[in-house]
């Protein structure tokens, strides 16, 4: 292994092991990224086995921040409670985002090797993202997504029965995402070596 490629994987597991041990890495996706981080031609740099989110959108991600986060299912009550005090300006998001991974690999030949195996799961945003020496980084992420501004300017845009059904409909794309993520884990560990 070169020394490059080594270094650059050091850095990333020190970076990976702060976030570990503050609580950032969501739990669920760990036993993945240990995997991943213990081949020799691999290692993550950053990646969520997929949310449910309330987004305050104030038209920059630096000054948009999180009325909820929740990597698992949620219940509509969890919703409406974070939407008691709308703020005043912006607009809120509701979203389901799926599952994402940005895996390095240290030759194109083992990139290949990443995108062929998250394809065959079923995984249809797959590429590789960046291209530079000794380190190309493939992204996977899966296209299933819900968008929908619920709030803007401090009022409520759908009432509770649709948010209901929203957080219902989210909840089963989550559970769906958590199957084909475990079928993706399934699948590099038959085929990674």
């Amino acid at each position: 292994m070169s020394k490059r490629f080594v270094n650059q994987k050091r850095n990333a597991l020190e970076r990976y092991n702060q976030a570990r041990s503050r609580g950032c890495v969501d739990e669920e996706i760990i036993p993945l990224l240990e995997y991943i981080n213990s081949l020799d031609d691999f290692y993550t740099t950053s990646s969520c086995s997929g949310r449910i989110t309330l987004l305050l959108d104030l038209g920059s991600k630096k000054e948009s921040r999180w009325l909820g986060k929740w990597h698992r299912e949620i219940t509509s009550g969890e919703v409406i409670d974070c939407l008691h005090d709308i703020p005043p300006e912006g607009v809120v998001w509701f979203k389901y985002e799926s599952a994402i991974l940005h895996i390095a690999a240290k030759t194109i030949e083992k990139a290949k090797e990443i995108l062929y195996i998250t394809r065959e799961s079923g995984y249809k945003r797959v590429g590789v993202q960046g291209l530079k020496k000794e380190r190309y980084l493939v992204e996977v992420c899966d296209t299933e997504r819900v968008d929908c501004p619920i709030a803007e300017k401090g009022c409520l845009l759908v009432d509770e029965r649709y948010l209901r059904y929203l957080t219902a409909f989210s909840n089963r794309r989550f559970r769906n995402g958590r199957d084909k993520l475990s079928g993706l884990a399934s699948s590099l560990r038959r085929n990674l070596s």
